[in-house]
């Protein structure tokens, strides 16, 4: 490994320098008509820095690509705070002001500074500052990272080009991630009617939000995150008010008991139906009846 501090030292700012434990950075400028034309570097490197590390800033032309490794940051962007923990990969446009800094000690992080090419082009399509990496995705993006930083050692870059089309490649692996991310959020919105349909053929017996997950072929997690965005409430939440509204029909228009209507509206006993009944609609079920039930109820036999 490099040594802790890597680099010409009366380069790197003593603010960085006084707050890491390790720094590995590199700089390049690159000058002519072929600023405009390729991607290239401005800062690439590898820090590991400590609780007081915080860097507040508005830069000129440049774009921050970060990859959180370990540990954990945060970043301040355009009035919203985001939470970086192993995975999170930055892309920001500097000319706005941004923060960030860790949140505890050893935040460990991999940077680049580029521009040039479609580089405002890319921050313009990108979706939002931060996206969570897969484990591919976060390896192939660390590659290419290291490479780069390996290729600004040298003290004259003689291959301008490819630095270019591995800074093309974070984009476009980036711009992969954001739209396979859309197409799945897209699925998962077109399965929320058959989301309710299978709850409400299924609320008369006990389902979990597992199942519920597995008859659209959806991970939990996403199916509970999916639900609060769209419906406002979790799985099971939105199953318990489901049930609780067929129960307040059948106590209105239905001679049947109230241990009947728990048994059918899918709770374990009239205890359980009794108490979360209370809980949401403010009075027990018999009282509930007693106020709203339709006159001349038919026998329940």
């Amino acid at each position: 490994m490099k040594s802790p501090l890597s680099g010409s030292p009366a380069a790197l700012p003593a603010s960085e320098l006084n707050t890491c434990r390790f720094i590995r950075r590199n700089q390049d400028i690159l000058l002519g008509p072929r600023a405009e034309l390729l991607f290239h570097v401005q800062y690439v490197g590898h820090y590991l820095c400590r609780r007081e590390f915080h860097i507040k800033r508005r830069m000129g032309q440049s774009a921050l690509l970060l990859l959180s490794l370990t540990g954990e940051g945060e970043l301040r962007y355009q009035g919203a705070r985001y939470r970086l923990a192993r995975g999170a990969c930055v892309l920001i446009d500097t000319r706005i002001e941004h923060e960030y800094y860790p949140l505890g000690d050893d935040w460990e992080f991999k940077f680049l500074h580029f521009w040039g090419g479609t580089s405002l082009e890319f921050l313009t399509e990108l979706r939002g500052p931060v996206r969570e990496l897969g484990n591919e995705e976060f390896a192939r993006t660390e590659a290419i990272l290291d490479s780069i930083l390996e290729e600004t050692e040298a003290d004259v870059i003689d291959d301008y080009p490819r630095l270019s089309g591995e800074i093309y490649s974070l984009l476009m692996l980036l711009l992969s991630h954001d739209e396979n991310r859309a197409d799945h959020q897209s699925a998962g919105c077109r399965a929320i009617p058959d989301i309710l349909a299978y709850i409400r053929s299924n609320y008369s017996r006990k389902i979990t939000t597992e199942e519920i997950a597995d008859s659209v072929n959806l991970s939990r997690s996403y199916l509970s995150e999916l639900f609060r965005k769209k419906i406002g409430m979790p799985p099971h939440e939105y199953v318990t008010q489901y049930r609780l509204s067929v129960a307040k029909t059948m106590l209105s228009n239905t001679a049947l008991s109230v241990t009947e209507i728990a048994e059918q509206t899918g709770f374990r006993d009239i205890f359980a139906f009794s108490r979360v009944f209370r809980r949401c609609v403010g009075i027990s079920p018999v009282a509930y009846r007693s106020r709203y039930a339709a006159e001349d109820l038919p026998s329940s036999g």
